[in-house]
């Protein structure tokens, strides 16, 4: 039986951890935006919320002047976030504080409830750390938790000891974990616990609640549109990118074979929705009245689950940006000559005609060289839907 809790003699210390080089991103990620705002202010804010007083750890003071907060650099360097962690319960013991409530300065969608939760498991707790599992590949986060300055002896050994895993402090010290489905309580702990260590982390944190991109890839029949598009879906994959695609038809369809156990739910049973489900993929069926929104279908079945981009084919009439491929062997004329006002929705045409009178940027077909225009088309898709992406804030 554990002794009863120890009273504490003040509210824990508020620390962002901002000691790191950011290596991985390139620049200081504390000071990238997220919903327009840097993450460290979003992260200052939460923290606020939480306990009356907020300092920051960081060794290069100056990125972090505006804020207008007490800072400190590592008192002992080169050990990581570690290093923060040890100069946050030393300044917390200085202060007279029960501990430190430490975040890292790279969570955007840290929230004030899940701070607040862990500081009052740490008021009730005779334990030496409070941890919130999460899903990720430790099953804890270590760098937004509560420490007690108990703690700090296990810190300075394992610095002594050249150990730097900020994860292996947990096993150290008598910790209270916070379970997962209390995390869930106060939000989606993959969102809570997203970090942004490179530029694409950023740009899927910018995205959180907003449908991604979405660029149609349109042509006559026959212009090889399909073709073009699937080229596209693997080189983008190819080049790092979360592709997701849209393939619109004008006829009915089907995903399964008549008489399959899948096929008899939706069409003998009437079901309003099916899924089919096997390891690897999912299939959903649903009935819908009339034609398919394709703004809709981007936004409830791809928002939120870290696309980068959605390439749509066909939608010749709808919003998203387009680009034609047009194939003067096949076709005299392409569709962007009788757009009208619709015209400034495309972005290129694609083409076998190099002699082609457009104002359009056009990237031209070449026999000799097959995959060349596939590759620009997704070097200009990429700079101006991926890389140059707005903030969305």
């Amino acid at each position: 039986m554990h002794p009863p809790p120890r009273p504490a003699s003040q509210p824990p210390l508020g620390v962002i951890l901002a000691g790191g080089a950011s290596r991985r991103f390139g620049a200081p990620k504390a000071l990238a935006r997220v919903g327009g705002r840097r993450i460290v202010d979003r992260v200052r804010e939460a923290l606020a919320a939480a306990v009356p007083d907020v300092v920051v750890s960081a060794n290069d003071p100056a990125l972090f002047a505006d804020l207008g907060l007490p800072m400190r650099a590592d008192q002992v360097a080169g050990v990581g976030a570690l290093g923060g962690i040890h100069t946050a319960l030393r300044w917390a013991a200085e202060r007279g504080a029960s501990g430190a409530l430490v975040v890292a300065c790279d969570m955007p969608w840290i929230s004030a409830q899940l701070l607040r939760t862990l500081v009052d498991r740490a008021a009730s707790t005779t334990a030496d750390a409070v941890v919130p599992e999460s899903g990720g590949r430790r099953g804890m986060e270590p760098l937004c938790a509560w420490y007690s300055v108990r703690a700090l002896p296990a810190v300075e050994r394992m610095i002594a000891e050249g150990e730097r895993r900020v994860h292996l402090l947990i096993g150290r010290v008598h910790t209270e974990v916070i379970s997962i489905d209390d995390v869930r309580r106060t939000g989606d702990p993959g969102l809570l616990f997203m970090n942004v260590n490179t530029v694409d982390d950023l740009r899927r944190a910018r995205r959180h609640g907003q449908p991604p991109p979405a660029v149609c890839i349109i042509g006559k029949k026959n212009s090889g549109k399909t073709t073009l598009a699937v080229a596209l879906l693997a080189e983008l994959r190819r080049r790092g990118v979360r592709v997701a695609s849209i393939k619109h038809g004008h006829h009915a369809f089907e995903t399964d074979q008549p008489g399959r156990d899948s096929w008899r739910h939706f069409n003998e049973g009437q079901a309003e929705a099916t899924i089919m489900a096997g390891e690897g993929k999912i299939a959903l069926v649903m009935r819908m009245d009339g034609e398919p929104d394709p703004v809709r279908l981007v936004r409830d079945f791809y928002t939120g689950r870290g696309y980068d981009l959605v390439l749509v084919e066909g939608y010749k009439a709808g919003p998203f940006p387009k680009i034609e491929v047009f194939r003067r062997a096949v076709h005299d004329r392409p569709l962007f000559a009788g757009a009208g006002d619709a015209a400034d929705s495309y972005l290129a045409v694609v083409t076998d005609d190099a002699s082609l009178q457009t104002e359009l940027p056009t990237i031209v077909m070449d026999a000799d060289h097959p995959d060349a225009h596939v590759r620009r088309v997704a070097e200009m898709i990429v700079a101006r839907f991926v890389e140059g992406a707005d903030d969305g804030g």
